[in-house]
């Protein structure tokens, strides 16, 4: 059961604000509410996909990997955001690993029943598709940034993207979760070595802080520069 208060802030997330009053009650009742430390798994690729998750405090990370086992995708989750939503009425299973990159609070919503409900409303489907194509246009983003042919240059639109999509959604200028050169590396698509060493220029230049897994963005109008080169 959750509280009036984790009512309220539920019913006030997009995700679940376009429900008749109704119907957002019957999800109200089947929600739970759940905390974890730092590093644990929420789900793993291949489990049978019964929840969509709502995070109320924390980050999460979302991983993929390919038949061989080898690393294929990356991403986070924000504070207050709801996931997943890209198999959304088409699939039964989870297609990644999710895990907490801080301690988390979080809801957990039955996605049976979530999808039910939204079928019925038009303004929660319509809510849904904008919030699908604005998925994909991001991930369009990304897509374009692993084309460039620099990897240093692919380091910085990494950070740049990170910058849009984590911190400035908070008002932040530090990343609020550890973030490891390996992770950024991932991110561009290219080595530790480059990623390590793109760090080590953009510290120096003061673009940045970075010390122990702990990013600050300190140049904030070079990386909405760089930003702006891939959209």
């Amino acid at each position: 059961m959750i509280t009036n208060e984790q009512y309220r802030f539920l019913r006030n997330r997009p995700s679940f604000s376009h429900f008749p009053v109704e119907h957002f009650d019957q999800l109200a009742k089947e929600i739970r509410f759940r905390k974890i430390p730092r590093e644990q798994i929420f789900f793993f690729g291949g489990d049978k996909r019964e929840y969509l998750f709502v995070l109320h405090k924390g980050y999460a990370r979302i991983e993929q990997y390919d038949q061989t086992g080898t690393f294929s995708y990356l991403d986070y989750i924000r504070e207050g955001e709801s996931f997943p939503f890209g198999d959304i009425f088409n699939t039964d299973i989870y297609h990644y690993t999710a895990i907490a990159v801080t301690d988390l609070e979080y809801f957990m919503v039955p996605m049976n029943l979530y999808e039910d409900l939204s079928k019925i409303n038009p303004r929660q489907m319509l809510y849904l598709a904008k919030k699908l194509s604005n998925i994909l246009r991001f991930e369009e983003l990304r897509l374009r940034n692993a084309m460039v042919a620099s990897a240093s240059e692919r380091v910085v639109q990494v950070l740049a993207l990170l910058y849009w999509d984590i911190c400035q959604a908070a008002q932040l200028n530090t990343l609020p979760f550890p973030i490891h050169i390996q992770e950024i590396s991932r991110l561009a698509a290219t080595t530790r070595e480059t990623a390590s060493q793109v760090l080590k220029r953009l510290k120096k230049e003061n673009r940045i802080a970075y010390s122990h897994k702990k990013l600050t963005f300190l140049d904030i109008d070079f990386f909405l520069e760089h930003l702006s080169e891939t959209r």
